[in-house]
C-alpha cells in the first residue's frame, strides 16, 4: 500500500491506498473506515480487504483517524483511536441521553478540551479531513469519482453515516456496519445515496434495538436509521424481504426500502443472527484490527504488531456489500 500524509487541524494524518496490480483505470474506490481503537492497517489485515480488492478491480483507501496514547490500570499503555461522528461528542437531544447514568467512562481527547459524560470520540474536523484527502487521492491516482463508495466499522460506520449526509455528492453508496448514530442524531443525505446497513442481532456494544449496551451507551435503532434514509429517499416500498447473491451465504437476513426517488435505489438492512460487534461474514480469526502492519510502526507507537497470516479468513461480507456497490454510479 502507499502511505501519503496530509496536514488538518494544525496536525498530521495519514491514510493508506491500495493500487491492485494491471488494474483497469479509470478505477471505482472504496473508502473503508476503521473502528474505535483500530489503525487503518490493521482495519485491512483484519477483513482482508486487499485481495478482495484485488479480486474485484478497485481501488482501497484507508484512513487513519486521530489518536492519542493513554496509560491503562496495571502500567498497561495504548492508543485511543476515533472518528468525530458528530454526535458522540454531543450533548443529548429530546430522543434522550447517549449512555445510562453508570456507563463506563471513555478517555476524552485532548482536543476535546472538557467532555460531557456521554462523549467518548475525538473533536477533530473528519468531515473537513475526508475532503481533503478525498481530493488528493483523486489528484494523484486514477478514480472514478463517480464510482466512490464509503464503508466503516462501528465508529467507523457511523463516520461513514455521517460522510454520507454531509458530504453525499461524493459518494454513489454507502455501508454502514455494525453501526448507528447516537439518539437524536441519525441523518439522511442531502442528494440519493443508497445505503446497505449491517448488524448483529447479539452485538452488546452497539446494540440495534436502542437498548443500553454492555457499556451502558445507547444508540439509534438500526429500523429507525433506516427508515430516516429512506424517507431522505423517497422510497415508496418497504421494508420488504430482499437478498442479494452473496447474503445467504453469509447468513443474513434482509428487508429493504425501495420504489425510491431515483430508480433502482434501495436502503437495505442485514442482520447477522447470532451476530455479535463483527463485521458480519468479514473477517481473519487470528488478526485483530488494532495492530498496525509495518508502514504504522513508527505512527501508532506500542500498537500490537500484525502477524504476517491470514488464516481462517471469511469473506462472504465484503461480497455482499460489492455486489449492492458495483450497481450504483453517482446520479447525475
Amino acid at each position: 500500500m502507499h502511505r501519503r500524509t496530509l496536514n488538518h487541524d494544525g496536525i498530521e494524518r495519514e491514510y493508506f491506498v491500495h493500487v491492485p496490480e494491471g488494474i483497469e483505470l479509470p478505477a471505482p474506490v472504496v473508502y473503508a473506515v476503521h473502528g474505535y481503537t483500530s489503525t487503518a492497517t490493521g482495519f485491512e489485515a483484519a477483513h482482508s480487504m486487499n485481495p478482495h480488492a484485488d479480486d474485484n478491480g478497485y481501488i482501497a483507501v484507508y484512513p487513519q483517524g486521530s489518536h492519542f496514547g493513554i496509560d491503562g490500570p496495571m502500567g498497561f499503555s495504548y492508543r485511543v483511536t476515533s472518528w468525530n461522528d458528530l454526535a458522540a461528542n454531543q450533548g443529548p437531544k429530546a430522543e434522550g441521553p447517549h449512555c445510562v447514568e453508570k456507563a463506563d467512562a471513555y478517555p476524552c481527547p485532548a482536543e476535546c478540551g472538557e467532555c460531557n459524560r456521554c462523549a467518548w470520540t475525538g473533536c477533530y474536523d473528519d468531515v473537513g479531513f475526508f475532503e481533503k484527502m478525498m481530493a488528493q487521492v483523486e489528484a494523484e491516482f486514477s478514480t472514478d469519482t463517480e464510482r466512490t463508495y464509503l464503508l466503516g466499522v462501528s465508529n467507523g460506520g457511523m463516520m461513514a453515516l455521517r460522510l454520507a449526509c454531509n458530504l453525499s455528492d461524493r459518494f454513489a453508496a454507502v455501508a454502514p456496519i455494525i453501526a448507528q448514530l447516537a439518539p437524536g442524531y441519525a441523518c439522511g443525505p442531502t442528494v440519493d445515496v443508497p445505503m446497505l446497513h449491517l448488524y448483529g442481532d447479539k452485538d452488546n456494544t452497539v446494540r440495534f434495538d436502542g437498548q443500553p449496551g454492555g457499556d451502558g451507551f445507547i444508540y439509534t435503532t438500526a429500523a429507525k436509521t433506516a427508515k430516516i434514509w429512506a424517507d431522505h429517499l423517497a422510497c415508496d416500498v418497504g421494508p420488504s424481504d430482499w437478498e442479494n447473491q452473496f447474503s445467504n451465504t453469509a447468513g443474513l437476513v434482509c428487508t429493504a426500502y425501495s420504489d425510491c426517488r431515483t430508480s433502482g435505489q434501495e436502503v437495505v438492512s442485514c442482520m447477522e443472527p447470532g451476530g455479535r460487534h463483527d463485521w458480519p461474514g468479514q473477517r481473519v480469526q487470528s488478526i485483530l484490527a488494532t495492530c498496525v502492519t509495518e508502514q504504522q510502526y513508527d505512527t501508532m507507537p506500542g500498537q500490537d504488531h500484525c502477524p504476517q497470516s491470514r488464516d481462517e479468513v471469511v469473506s462472504a461480507g465484503m461480497d455482499v456489500v460489492w455486489d449492492f456497490f458495483r450497481r450504483y454510479p453517482i446520479e447525475k
